[in-house]
């Protein structure tokens, strides 16, 4: 409730310009208090991954040059004490490829096997 009523709107008031999408994608598994595998993998432990997605490069270095603002990152840090374990966080930084997906299914010629 606080990301999403509080800190996700920090995001968008100081950074929004700079994003194409910001998503939080939540752990419906963490938060069913479970941690059991799905199909033999091992569930993550995280309980949310949250997505920038950035205009370009550029962005992001704007994004890191506001964020270097004492008085903006205070503004941030203070508010993840309310909710977040920044101990556990991760930054990951990614080239995304999209494969996309069949405008129709395959027929019965096209599949393997």
């Amino acid at each position: 409730d606080h990301y999403e009523n509080s800190h996700s709107v920090l995001g968008r008031k100081y950074f929004g310009h700079l994003m194409l999408g910001y998503r939080r994608n939540y752990n419906l598994a963490h938060q069913a208090g479970g941690h059991a595998s799905a199909a033999g993998m091992r569930l993550s432990e995280y309980d949310c991954i949250a997505e920038w997605e950035l205009r370009d490069e550029e962005a992001f270095g704007e994004f890191k040059r506001i964020f270097a603002d004492k008085e903006i990152s205070r503004i941030f840090l203070d508010d993840e004490e309310h909710f977040l374990d920044s101990q556990s966080t991760r930054l990951v930084i990614c080239d995304t490829q999209d494969t996309g997906l069949p405008t129709d299914p395959p027929d019965a010629s096209d599949r393997l096997g």
